[in-house]
């Protein structure tokens, strides 16, 4: 990345420019349309720099009249903005299939004519009804554009192709002559590489049909799910090698591209008709940085003033992105700007659906839909942890009894890099025993985690100053780590219900609490969870740097003044805290994007949570962090990722996020791996620390399972081992043992030995030896003998 790239504004707009016959849409534009000047207003106001808009009647034409004196002349409230690159191609809407795509019994092909729109390839009255238009202020890469107008519905593995009703078979509602000509696609997937100062951001953009008016084979549903999935497979390496674009190239997104997924998506994650998880495939995608979610004031108020549907709602209205039928569906977030979380950090974003009297107000109801936007910078690819491999992972029951506890919850692990031990603090809240950690071994020597290699060898109480246990309820206890002198940081949640503080303490290797971190108190609950620590949600991790001159803590979830907690629809602002350890100083804050909750619950109002539970620092900037999803009936989803810290926002002087007044920097946060493509189900995963180097030079790293006391988990402790770049090359051996691989003619020793001798040999060489008196003896002697003298140059 050149030090002069600059962050990027990319938006989508479902702008209603759409006509009922073809031409119309131009006619239109050169008589002066009054809702595309408004379209353009708001255009002009949010003034993105990569646009899509969704339904512009695909001409060429009206392209060109829109851009020039629609956006390229002030509509009133803002300046003109010009866009020197445009795309746009054909789509499937309208298009005639030439076979009953609908079960009418008839294949209508003429366009306009009764019928015609639902036989098209996708629905539309004309050829380019509803297309697409993407307007760029940086060039296109045009001869590397992707389109996948082409691309078959049939050929996608494990298509969700629609059943007939009426019939037992499956897949079986179209004929094999529609299912021979009916593509994926709706209108297109388009795949347009931007080149913004040298670096290439892919914009994939498309419009999946609405998952609505069909019947009850609901092949309109399917189909979107499958739209949405495409993009899903595109981006993820290896899953996408089965798609073919309209120029005959095979294969998906290359793997670290940067990418932008926009456009109309159609799918709600709670509400209205789509195809349950459609949404997730996008908004649980490991390789989709999603956490941050765009949101207006708009929302909120049409929602309760339109009521309706709106009232029954499970999705935040904060979030909506459309406007529609207050009865049927009521308002819907549909559109979506979704970052890669590879090479990009979201700095902002945001839906414009200005309140009423504010600038724009009058214009928004120009389309159902309101324009997203997000503001995002390019960073580079580079991660400090590569090439992770899964190593191996072994469990113990639920239940099991050490030295009259019962092992579980172990929710933070660490280890003394001087003895080798393992701590893993267990989360008991001193209700089945006392609020405690376990000692461990773990054996690594042949480079793999397997049964037995793990083995308890102590267990040590909490206490407070003075010595006594915790009492049940007092201490949730969910980190630990080691300082160099063995003394111990662990992290409390407290308990927000109880208005019980989290705290990050000092205790003695002893397990006697000797000293505390002073926290923020914005981190105090208040009692009815409008302020601080969410219950539950609280302080999940601790960790030092390898110099112990930094200590990390951060709330698994954002504060209740910050925004949500995750969900389905949304992500989560956690908070990363700082502090220098010697001096309990605070350091700095700063915004941890928490992911939205990766899959739904089977049931529809099943529990599904998704938060940072773990970190792990490489360095005063650079960590590990650990996201644990779950979702009830569908298990865990577990993720590690490597944040780095240096060009964040430093957020310690805002009490809530809601008082920030410009653009707050998060941690630029990149995938590393999920565990969940090993091969075995993780289970409630949340401590995590640095085990030995291995024998082949690679670092390992040890993760541990929290079983909730439960009969159902288990605790698990599963191993990996990585490489790590830049990394300085392998120091080189001890002189000593550098000098026991020389040839014995090469050793110092002997050749001082030799040179000492040879001087003496040479005629009045013993009275130069004598000259050179008791001390310079002692030091070329001294010199002979070593075996750790070095070389001289």
């Amino acid at each position: 990345m050149t030090a002069s790239t600059p962050d990027i504004r990319v938006a989508t707009y479902n702008a209603a420019l759409n006509r009922d016959s073809a031409g119309a849409l131009h006619d239109d534009l050169i008589s002066g349309d009054a809702q595309a000047r408004d379209i353009a207003a708001v255009i002009q106001q949010s003034r993105p720099d990569v646009l899509l808009i969704n339904e512009f009647d695909y001409d060429p034409a009206a392209a060109e009249l829109f851009r020039e004196h629609y956006l390229g002349t002030s509509q009133g409230d803002a300046p003109g903005i010009d866009y020197p690159y445009i795309f746009s191609a054909p789509v499937n809407t309208g298009v005639t299939s030439g076979v009953d795509l609908d079960g009418s019994g008839e294949a209508v092909t003429t366009p306009g004519a009764p019928g015609y729109a639902d036989d098209a390839l996708g629905f539309g009255q004309f050829p380019g009804q509803y297309g697409m238009l993407v307007l760029s202020r940086y060039p296109l890469e045009s001869d590397d554009i992707r389109t996948f107008g082409d691309f078959l519905w049939k050929d996608m593995p494990g298509a969700r192709l629609p059943d007939n009703p009426e019939t037992a078979d499956t897949g079986d509602y179209y004929s094999d002559a529609a299912l021979d000509v009916l593509p994926l696609s709706s209108k297109s997937h388009w795949d347009i590489p931007v080149n913004v100062d040298g670096e290439i951001l892919h914009l994939l953009a498309s419009h999946p049909t609405p998952p609505s008016f069909d019947g009850p084979e609901n092949r309109n549903g399917l189909r979107n799910a499958d739209e949405i999935r495409l993009w899903a497979d595109y981006v993820t390496p290896g899953k996408g090698d089965y798609l073919v674009d309209d120029q005959g190239r095979s294969g998906g997104l290359e793997a670290s591209a940067r990418f932008v997924i926009a456009g109309d998506q159609n799918v709600d994650p709670l509400d209205g008709d789509s195809l349950p998880g459609a949404a997730q495939q996008l908004l649980g995608h490991p390789l989709i940085a999603a956490g941050l979610t765009p949101d207006s004031e708009g929302g909120v108020v049409a929602a309760l003033e339109q009521g309706g549907a709106n009232t029954t709602h499970r999705g935040d209205p904060r979030f909506d992105t459309a406007d529609f039928n207050d009865e049927a569906p009521g308002n819907l977030r549909v559109d979506y700007v979704l970052p890669s979380d590879q090479g990009l950090t979201r700095l902002d974003g945001g839906v414009f659906w200005p309140v009423e009297d504010d600038t724009g107000s009058e214009r928004v109801e120009a389309s159902d839909h309101r324009l997203v936007w997000a503001d995002l910078a390019i960073d580079d690819n580079d991660t400090q942890v590569q090439d992770i491999e899964f190593i191996g992972q072994t469990a113990f029951d639920s239940g099991t009894e050490f030295q009259n506890t019962t092992l579980g919850g172990l929710s933070g692990l660490t280890r003394d890099p001087v003895s080798g031990e393992y701590l893993a603090i267990s989360d008991d809240r001193s209700e089945y025993n006392d609020a405690r950690f376990y000692s461990l071994r773990i054996d690594l020597d042949d480079g793999a985690l397997n049964d037995g290699d793990v083995r308890l060898t102590d267990v040590t109480t909490l206490r407070q100053p003075g010595g006594a246990p915790w009492a049940a309820g007092e201490i949730d206890p969910e980190a630990i780590a080691i300082t160099a002198d063995g003394t111990l940081y662990i992290a409390s949640e407290g308990d927000s219900n109880q208005r019980i503080d989290p705290f990050v303490n000092l205790f003695a290797r002893d397990g006697e609490q000797i000293d505390a971190i002073e926290l923020p108190k914005i981190l105090s609950p208040d009692g009815d969870g409008s302020w601080g620590v969410r219950n539950n949600l609280a302080l999940e991790s601790v960790t030092l740097t390898p110099d112990g001159e930094h200590l990390f803590t951060a709330t698994e979830n954002a504060l209740a003044q910050d925004g949500p907690a995750a969900a389905l629809d949304t992500g989560s602002p956690s908070r990363i805290l700082s502090f220098d350890p010697d001096t309990g100083e605070a350091l700095g804050q700063y915004l941890y994007p928490v992911e939205p909750t990766p899959q739904a619950p089977v049931e529809g109002d099943g529990f599904s949570t998704n938060g940072l539970v773990e970190m792990l620092a490489l360095d005063e900037h650079h960590l590990l962090t650990l996201e644990r999803g779950f979702a009830e009936g569908a298990g865990n989803d577990i993720r590690l990722y490597e944040i780095d810290l240096s060009r964040a926002t430093n957020i310690s002087h805002l009490d809530s996020l809601e008082d920030a007044t410009g653009t707050v920097r998060p941690v630029q946060k990149t995938l590393l791996t999920s565990l969940n493509d090993y091969g075995f189900e993780p289970d409630n995963v949340e401590g995590m620390t640095f085990g030995p180097a291995l024998a082949d030079g690679r670092q390992s790293l040890i993760l541990t399972s929290d079983d909730n006391f439960s009969d159902t988990q288990s605790t698990q402790f599963i191993a990996l081992a990585f490489d790590e770049a830049g990394a300085d090359e392998p120091a080189p051996p001890a002189f000593d043992e550098a000098f026991s691989l020389l040839p014995a003619a090469l050793h110092p020793a002997t050749i001082m030995a030799s040179l000492m001798g040879d001087i003496a040999a040479l005629p009045g060489g013993a009275q130069a030896m004598g000259m050179l008196g008791d001390q310079a003896s002692a030091v070329l002697s001294g010199i002979a003998d070593s075996s750790d003298w070095p070389m001289p140059a």
